[in-house]
């Protein structure tokens, strides 16, 4: 099947080219784990949450809606432009204000020495859109890699560094700030070889108006997967502590390895390829079908490989100082088989033009997740939150997948989710496991 084939070569592309930075995270967290403690990290996670809402808000769903457009003036590319720039600015300066309820939401001291390099941060992610944008659209993953991998060493080793010289808090803030102005400068550089080429400042700020109708339904879902997504980690920091959120932070960073490795490396792919056959459902259904049974396969391994080898992936990658993220990385590994397969799904509802769908099925999520993140932080109890996590997403991932045969390819999902049975399997198998240690 040609599509089919296209797809995977421009999956291929991207896996390669993401891999190369995933391999610098994964060196950089087991270097930086090794220098910084769970309550430092807890600190900056903390501020982290409130960073990814803001940069939610300033991307908007400006990407995918980029991603889609098939022409674009000079007049209208340098208008989204400045007013990503604007965007960026203005939020910059809401986030500094914003610092004086966060030091009394968390009550955590340090939590304000994070803040001014956050705010910064936020200038240089507005500005990285519209190239990132443009590089994705003609799936330049190669050059998003070199973006991605010049910006966290130089970052990692700016941390290192400023561990000799100030305070832990502020050198582990300054290596969000520099990766995020390293991977704007990487991408603004690179966006010259784009077809829609590189932007300049300019004043069309009504540009933006024929991506709205697209870009609100994908900023909807964001908006509210994000706090579905984030929730947990907003209510930790506030009820159990810092240092809690330290090794929550972690598990659920190393429980994401596999994830970015099989599908976040993937799913930049899907977009582009699948939006040039969009007018035939069928023909979309069958690479869907097929390409996610294959996918499905490797998760169960990966989520199997990582419950019973947590101990070990724990003392490697992060260090003795870290020994109980192992009990909860293995709760949430039970979830990985499950949230591989389901991190494409958002891909294909972009693709075929089904954001308000996406964004149904976000609203769904979110009321599963808070509810399940609520029910564990009331116990303060971090194993009962991640096994509570779990069970919130097999939930979604039957509501999601629901919504994405029945209202975009107007198929019965039976045969789909026949398929996955080796996946539901895999997770009650590891989860018998853990009931029984």
């Amino acid at each position: 099947m040609k599509e089919s084939k296209v797809l995977y070569k421009a999956i291929g592309k991207s896996v390669l080219g993401r891999y190369s930075v995933y391999v610098v995270n994964l060196l950089s967290m087991m270097l930086l784990a090794r220098v910084f403690t769970p309550e430092i990290f807890g600190i900056v996670a903390a501020i982290m949450v409130f960073y990814l809402f803001f940069q939610l808000m300033a991307e908007a769903g400006l990407g995918p809606a980029i991603i889609n457009l098939t022409a674009l003036s000079d007049n209208d590319k340098n208008g989204i432009f400045s007013l990503t720039l604007l965007v960026g600015l203005i939020l910059a300066i809401i986030f500094s204000a914003f610092s004086v309820f966060l030091v009394s939401f968390y009550e955590i001291q340090g939590v304000d020495k994070v803040v001014p390099f956050v705010s910064i941060s936020l200038v240089f992610f507005a500005l990285t859109i519209v190239p990132n944008a443009f590089l994705l659209r003609e799936q330049a993953f190669y050059k998003i890699a070199v973006a991605g991998t010049c910006s966290e060493v130089i970052s990692t080793s700016i941390a290192y560094s400023l561990t000799f010289m100030v305070e832990p808090i502020y050198a582990l803030s300054a290596k969000y700030l520099t990766s995020a102005g390293m991977s704007f400068l990487v991408q603004y550089y690179y966006s010259s070889q784009t077809e829609f080429g590189r932007p300049k400042l300019g004043r069309k700020f009504s540009a933006i108006k024929p991506l709205l109708s697209f870009s609100l339904y994908q900023f909807g879902f964001n908006f509210i997967n994000f706090f579905s997504r984030n929730l947990d980690n907003i209510l930790i920091g506030k009820f159990i502590g810092a240092s809690s959120l330290g090794i929550y932070d972690k598990s659920y960073q190393l429980m994401k390895y596999p994830l970015m490795l099989l599908t976040f490396a993937m799913t930049p792919a899907i977009q582009p390829v699948i939006r040039k056959n969009k007018g035939d459902k069928r023909k979309v259904e069958k690479i869907h079908s097929a390409f996610t049974f294959k996918l499905s396969m490797i998760a169960i391994f990966a989520g199997v490989g990582m419950f019973f080898l947590s101990d070990w992936i724990v003392l490697i990658m992060l260090g003795k100082q870290w020994d109980s993220v192992a009990p909860i990385i293995q709760i949430l590994a039970i979830s990985i088989p499950i949230q591989v397969v389901a991190s494409t799904s958002g891909s294909f509802f972009q693709a075929m033009d089904k954001t308000g769908v996406l964004f149904l099925s976000g609203c769904l999520s979110a009321v599963v997740m808070i509810l399940a993140i609520i029910m564990g932080v009331v116990k303060k109890d971090m194993l009962l939150i991640s096994w509570y996590l779990v069970i919130a997403m097999h939930i979604n991932f039957i509501q999601a997948y629901l919504l994405l045969y029945i209202k975009v390819f107007n198929k019965s999902p039976i045969a789909f989710f026949i398929k996955m049975l080796p996946v539901f399997a895999a997770s009650v198998t590891m989860s018998i496991f853990t009931l029984k240690a």
